[in-house]
């Protein structure tokens, strides 16, 4: 075997050893080829647009330099800022901005009603306003004024645009803290899972053998343990369903890991409350637990007509428990309404026999 043949043997090998690391960086790759697609393709949109507008019609000298720094503007990236993907958008949509510094006419008009609708159907913060707005614009203002002139229609068509590339800019900070807040979050959510479940895995290792003093504290464990569950999984889904809806404040403050930790803390507080809340038998009835009944229980099938196996399981009690202190931490509302309910009650309570008293 030759010394190349080797070494490329060699190199192939390493290569596969090392796939999932060679995988990030092809797919990686992928995705940088993929912004400069999307990037070349915003640039010659805006390039061809800047074309139909007639140098001729450009009423001032203003107007004529405005359209030079666009074509500037608009002329291919240097190589040292091809990847500099933040910049080049930022610089693209100053073009934009600028591009409407141009419109005039019906062309002004079109392109106002263009923008607007194209906020509704991305769900821009602010959407309904601005149309409200451009609205009120349009209505006679006066015999002097029956319509209003091309720069309060380019002025308004700055703000349709500054709000778009606003909420495009948000998009592209949020990413990845995005990424950031739901990795930390799952973490918790897997770690809580799995000191939920451990009781159960160790049970079933440990078939007949002695419980140690701390299985004393297991309904309370479960309790605190659901609770944040409860918790963290709240906060995940909050991530994925509010996400788009958060401003930009919300949006870091969900990277912290402090934030996370005091929700998590609010959740294993209020699963205590409502651990208290049902011990001392307030309520009664089927959905609440019964705590001398609170166990895990070995279920054994027969092998009469299935396949013979044991497997422990909750009790209809412990499942209950279980269920009620997730609620706990999965709701901020739970445990208040609770509360306040129990308040209520006690304050109606006390006054028939305040009354008695008297």
């Amino acid at each position: 075997m030759s010394t190349t043949t080797m070494r490329a043997s060699g190199a192939g090998l390493a290569e596969a050893w090392l796939s999932p690391f060679f995988g990030w960086r092809r797919r990686r790759r992928l995705v940088d080829q993929a912004a400069l697609d999307v990037l070349s393709l915003y640039r010659s949109n805006l390039d061809v647009r800047l074309q139909c507008i007639d140098q001729a019609s450009l009423q001032s000298d203003c107007q004529k330099q405005v359209y030079t720094n666009i074509a500037g503007i608009l002329r291919t990236p240097r190589a040292a800022e091809a990847t500099n993907y933040n910049f080049e958008w930022d610089e693209l949509h100053k073009a934009e901005r600028l591009m409407a510094l141009l419109y005039a006419g019906q062309q002004l008009r079109q392109e106002i009603s263009v923008r607007l609708q194209d906020l509704v159907d991305d769900k821009v913060a602010g959407a309904a306003g601005l149309r409200r707005d451009y609205e009120v614009l349009l209505l006679p203002q006066g015999d002097a004024t029956p319509v209003p002139d091309d720069s309060l229609l380019r002025a308004f068509l700055l703000r349709v645009l500054e709000a778009r590339h606003w909420h495009d800019k948000r998009k592209y900070l949020a990413r990845p803290i995005r990424k950031t807040a739901t990795k930390i979050i799952l973490l918790g959510v897997i770690i809580s899972l799995v000191a939920l479940l451990v009781p159960y895995g160790v049970l079933n290792f440990s078939a007949g053998a002695d419980l140690g003093p701390w299985w004393s504290l297991f309904a309370l464990y479960t309790a605190l343990t659901a609770g944040l569950m409860g918790a963290f999984f709240s906060r995940l889904t909050t991530i994925h369903r509010d996400w788009s809806n958060m401003n930009l404040e919300d949006v870091f403050l969900h990277r912290e890991l402090s934030y996370t930790l005091l929700r998590a803390g609010v959740g294993v507080c209020g699963a205590l409350i409502v651990y208290f809340f049902l011990r001392s038998e307030m309520v009664t009835g089927t959905l609440f637990p019964n705590f001398d009944k609170i166990a895990i229980e070995f279920v054994r099938v027969p092998a009469d007509n299935a396949v013979a196996m044991a497997f422990v399981m909750p009790s209809d009690s412990l499942a209950l428990l279980t269920v009620w202190c997730f609620l706990a931490g999965f709701s901020e509302k739970f445990v208040p309404n609770i509360l306040a309910s129990t308040e209520q009650q006690f304050s109606s309570a006390s006054v028939p026999a305040q009354g008695g008293r008297r």
